[in-house]
């Protein structure tokens, strides 16, 4: 009984090592590699085709439960299996991590497994063959023998930078030749570029972190979305966009401080590729937009601010721009108008004509059949429409001369909070001289408010002050340590692709016997091989022997 007890003690280690050696195996087989590769191929396509949780609101539940929620008529009651599983997260989920992990881990056991048989042969290649490979060789070259044949071929292969060996057996000399032996760990430093690229690959999912901050000038924003212990504030000095004279960009640079636990701890200057760094977070530019306003709202009573915020102006507002002259041609007005109400199906605002004490009302009808613009103008006091105009014909009615010269967009956004009730359209445009000055709609009364920068209007018991025009920035907040795995990995590659296709590793083997010379090699690109013989056999002015037997001048 004890000797069976110890000779299943004996026996176990034996089964775990041979269970180590097939994992070994296993790991270290190009098919396991390839069946990884498909495995996160497919991850990558169900990324591409189902929606995935944008970055920006991934550190907050509460963001993200709506995000899903929001999905839900999509994929029904499948929304939260699928959420749990990650298909809503690929990139970020535990199984596409050890996915990556694996493959890393199986290109690196690959690596080991091959390298020492590979270094054997670079360090200590088997200098001399059997006859029997001079005969079958599939890169193979028989010529006559020249004179002094080994010295003169030493001499040729030294001066092609190869290394050679010579050795004598009798009446038969062999030469070995070995030119960029070194080339042939380029396969190997490729294979460790993959390793390296997956290796950063996995640092940054597991320790990256990417936020997109959309922030005005003048203004700040937090960092994470969350309380985080290393929170920090992005604040905006200025935010510059340059434009040529098509309105391409030509440059979008932001003025930056960083501030960490209330101390500024960086200041400078961002560009799309030259971001400001701190900490090992990188805060590049993204974007830039240049419509916004910056309105505060005092309670006059108890003097407390009770709403500053700087508007992102996204929307388009349409607006006419028209001229109007007197009977004799003298141009009266040329503006941009802001339409503040609504005649129907028309959209557009009471003016008083400059140097007259006439008022219309003008506004601008859609056609959208034919997608053209109609100016409408009303006399004060008459409910039915003096004419209609078709944009750019100009018409004489009485003493003005009309014309709508053009329908154009103005910056504007319908929100929340700056009337007391309900929403309300703010509308950004320019006098003439181009002063800005900002028209709120929905404000107390229904009545259009109209502000100049910093000048107060009081409605109410509320202080409306428009503090001037503003510009935003688009920053991206990255951290990504695995960034300096991914810079080795592209050297790596980029060596071993060079050593690879540019530097081939090239082995001959020579045995000159008698009036015969063999030249004969295991290149695997023969293009190589026989570009070699080619200038060997011209420089030697050798004779190819044929294999019939017959001899011809080398070309």
């Amino acid at each position: 009984m004890a000797q069976a007890e110890s000779a299943q003690s004996v026996s176990r280690p034996v089964r775990n090592t041979e269970l180590l050696l097939m994992l070994w195996r296993l790991l270290a087989s190009a098919q396991f590699a390839i069946a990884l590769i498909g495995f996160l191929a497919i991850a990558g396509l169900l990324a591409v085709l189902l929606p995935q949780i944008p970055p920006a609101i991934q550190g907050s539940p509460a963001a993200v439960d709506a995000w899903l929620e929001s999905e839900r008529s999509n994929f029904g009651f499948m929304t939260g299996p699928m959420h749990r599983v990650g298909l809503f997260n690929v990139v970020r989920a535990w199984w596409f991590i050890a996915g990556l992990g694996a493959l890393a881990v199986s290109v690196g056991i690959y690596i080991i497994d091959r390298f020492v048989g590979i270094w054997r042969n670079v360090t200590q290649p088997r200098e001399q063959l059997p006859d029997s490979f001079f005969d079958r060789a599939a890169n193979r070259e028989a010529f006559v023998t020249p004179d002094s044949a080994d010295r003169r071929l030493e001499a040729l292969l030294s001066a092609r930078r190869f290394k050679v060996r010579t050795s004598v057996e009798g009446a038969t000399t062999y030469l070995f030749a070995d030119r960029f032996a070194w080339a042939q760990l380029g396969n190997f430093a490729s294979h460790l570029a993959l390793v390296m690229f997956l290796a950063g690959g996995l640092v940054s999912q597991l320790g990256g972190f990417t936020s997109a901050l959309l922030i005005a000038e003048g203004t700040s924003s937090p960092v994470f979305a969350v309380s985080h212990p290393d929170q920090m504030q992005v604040e905006v000095i200025d935010a510059v966009g340059l434009f040529d004279e098509t309105g391409t960009p030509t440059d979008y640079r932001t003025q930056l401080v960083i501030y960490q636990g209330g101390v500024e701890v960086a200041r400078g200057f961002t560009t799309v590729n030259d971001p400001l760094s701190y900490d090992g977070y990188r805060f590049h530019q993204s974007g830039y937009f240049g419509e916004g306003a910056a309105l505060r709202i005092r309670d006059v009573e108890s003097g407390n601010t009770t709403y500053s915020e700087v508007l992102g102006l996204s929307e388009l507002v349409p607006a006419p721009k028209l001229v109007v002259r007197d009977a004799a041609g003298v141009l009266l007005l040329e503006d941009v108008v802001v339409p503040t109400d609504a005649i129907e199906e028309a959209s557009g605002t009471l003016i008083t004509v400059p140097g007259t004490a006439q008022d219309f009302w003008v506004g601008i009808l859609a056609d959208a059949e034919e997608e053209t613009w109609s100016l409408v103008v009303f006399e004060r006091g008459d409910d039915e429409a003096s004419f209609i105009l078709a944009e750019g014909e100009r018409r004489l009615v009485g003493d003005f001369e009309w014309m709508l010269e053009e329908v154009t967009g103005l910056p504007s956004l319908v929100t929340t909070g700056i009337a007391e009730q309900g929403r309300s359209l703010t509308v950004l445009s320019e006098t003439p001289e181009g002063e800005p000055f900002l028209t709120i709609m929905g404000v107390e009364g229904g009545q259009a408010l109209t502000l100049f920068p910093n000048e107060p209007v009081q409605i109410g018991g509320r202080e409306y002050v428009f503090e001037g025009t503003r510009e935003f920035a688009g920053i991206e907040v990255r951290k990504d340590p695995g960034a300096n795995f991914i810079w080795v990995a592209a050297g790596l590659l980029l060596v071993g692709l060079l050593a690879t296709f540019y530097l081939p590793r090239l082995r001959l083997w020579v045995r000159i016997r008698g009036g015969e010379t063999v030249i004969a090699s295991l290149a695997e690109r023969r293009g190589v091989f026989r570009s070699e013989m080619k200038h060997l056999l011209r420089a030697l002015d050798a004779a190819r022997i044929e294999p019939e037997g017959n001899t011809t001048k080398s070309d």
